[in-house]
């Protein structure tokens, strides 16, 4: 299969995957999951078309493609799902929650069992991962789809949640100067705490409020680069819900290494939903960062 096909398959499956995420949000607007849905399908059907040569204009219905590719499997299902768009897009006529339900089950189905039929590959195996640029972080999405593809939802979490540190280390690593990055917008505290200030234990007020400062202006960074970023940060904020407490230190050979703790009692749930919404979260992420690259360093012509 060529590039172009598996990156055409990648845009479908993470269509597929936004359809998912509406489909879970309260209603009514988990109707417009039908529409991403219907979309991602005609997709698939229009890149299955063009593999056996089939001719498709302005005039190919969406019916068309069953009735002109007889091996295309779940037809009487997508006919419903066609007619569901049609109502909610042209008579204004809102899914109900089973309707929601049986249309993301039916969908699942149509891909897991034509894509192997018509690509030789499996559904699932899907992703656009191989589109991210940052090596350290494809590294840890890939462990991170592998144990998505195990039922190994916590271990699937962990590391998009480690892949989303590497993701914004190495982003602005990439476009900083040898002292100074961009992306900070407070001075430097490190060396401002009250353990370097000396500050006495039995100053513990004022201590408790310099470190408080320290802290919550880090964090104020960390937004503003967030929302700098184009990332939607409600998103982030289930996404670090959904965190576990995560260690950061340079190793002995000068790379990154991070500890995970896991703790089963800490109340996240680690089902396929939040794995799968924290995989899309990163991938979404990692393709919004790496399409803008400030692009100003480099030698200077003289």
């Amino acid at each position: 299969m060529d590039e172009l096909t598996t990156k055409r398959l990648a845009v479908i499956k993470q269509l597929y995957n936004h359809g998912i995420d509406q489909s879970y949000e309260v209603e009514p607007m988990n109707g417009f999951s039908i529409l991403s849905f219907h979309d991602c399908v005609e997709m698939f059907l229009g890149l299955c078309a063009e593999r056996k040569g089939m001719k498709v204009d302005g005039n190919t219905k969406f019916g068309d493609y069953f009735a002109k590719m007889p091996n295309l499997k779940c037809g009487s299902t997508m006919t419903n799902l066609n007619k569901k768009r049609v109502g909610l897009k042209h008579h204004g006529t809102i899914p109900s929650n089973l309707d929601i339900e049986i249309s993301r089950a039916n969908v699942t189905d149509f891909f897991n069992q034509n894509t192997p039929i018509f690509f030789d590959i499996e559904f699932d195996s899907i992703s656009l991962v191989s589109l991210i640029t940052y090596s350290g972080v494809r590294g840890y999405m890939e462990k991170a789809n592998d144990a998505l593809s195990k039922n190994d939802f916590m271990d699937s979490i962990q590391n998009s949640q480690i892949a989303f540190k590497e993701l914004l280390i190495e982003h602005k690593e990439d476009n900083s100067l040898v002292y100074r990055s961009p992306f900070e917008v407070i001075e430097n505290f490190t060396f401002l705490n009250s353990f370097f200030m000396r500050i006495e234990s039995n100053e513990h007020r004022i201590k408790d409020f310099i470190d408080a400062v320290g802290r919550s202006l880090k964090e104020l960074e960390n937004t503003v680069n967030l929302i700098g970023f184009g990332i939607d940060y409600k998103k982030y904020c289930k996404f670090r819900l959904l965190s576990p407490l995560i260690n950061t230190w340079t190793g002995k050979d000068g790379k990154r290494e991070y500890q995970v703790y896991n703790n089963p009692h800490d109340g996240r749930i680690c089902d396929k939903k939040n794995a799968l919404f924290c995989f899309n979260f990163v991938v979404d992420s990692a393709l919004k960062l790496q399409k803008f690259d400030l692009d100003v360093w480099g030698t200077v012509n003289k």
